[in-house]
């Protein structure tokens, strides 16, 4: 094979490698294109959704009856968002213990230490009161996303928010209908509320690329 045979034949070879190195360019030019509209899409799509829901799960406070009541001994249980069954139950007690303060018979340490008692339900009370307030509040605020912005969210969100969502309903279903405390509410590393909660909103960072 002559000299110029073998330089043509190189030729058309470099050539068509840079023909299919521009074509593959283009291609991955225009897919880059595709998936940064995509992705801008997705998070304008889905950030008033998340501000929304980020709102609604904030709402919601990292403290339970149960928390509450598991300070007291032989105090009454909670469960079913039952509140005011709860409320009731501590009057109950209150009344009882008051009653016994009238028995002329209690020594010093025993009136003591039912003013103890009584003065760690009245607590209690006011305590469980505000949380009833925050909770029914919150999921009122939740319903409302669930309702507005639900459709989007199924749409446009990644799984790994959709399953921290879960996993927060699953906590917000153990705390307030099962009766189970959240636990320590002023360590966020330790409280299952704030746990799922700073779950989801990472995820959701990092859905919309905030990382």
């Amino acid at each position: 094979m002559s000299d110029t045979l073998i330089a043509a034949f190189l030729g058309a070879i470099i050539t068509l490698i840079g023909q299919i190195s521009t074509v593959y360019i283009s291609n991955f030019k225009e897919n880059l294109k595709f998936k940064q509209k995509e992705f801008q899409s997705k998070r304008d799509n889905l950030s008033e959704v998340y501000q929304a829901l980020i709102s609604a799960i904030n709402s919601y406070p990292n403290e339970s009856p149960a928390d509450v009541l598991g300070n007291i001994k032989h105090g009454p249980g909670y469960s079913f968002e039952r509140f005011e069954t709860t409320l009731k139950s501590l009057d109950f007690q209150i009344e009882d213990y008051r009653s016994q303060l009238n028995n002329l018979k209690n020594s010093y340490e025993q009136k003591n230490d039912i003013e103890l008692k009584i003065s760690n339900r009245e607590y209690a009370k006011k305590r469980i009161i505000e949380i009833q307030d925050e909770y029914f509040k919150a999921r009122d605020n939740y319903k409302s996303f669930s309702e507005s912005g639900k459709s989007i969210f199924t749409l446009y969100a990644g799984q790994d928010v959709r399953n921290a969502l879960v996993s927060f309903e699953v906590i917000i279903h153990n705390v307030f209908i099962s009766g189970y405390p959240a636990r320590e509410g002023n360590d966020p590393l330790e409280n299952n509320i704030d746990i799922a909660r700073n779950n989801l909103i990472d995820s959701i960072r990092n859905d919309l690329g905030n990382k």
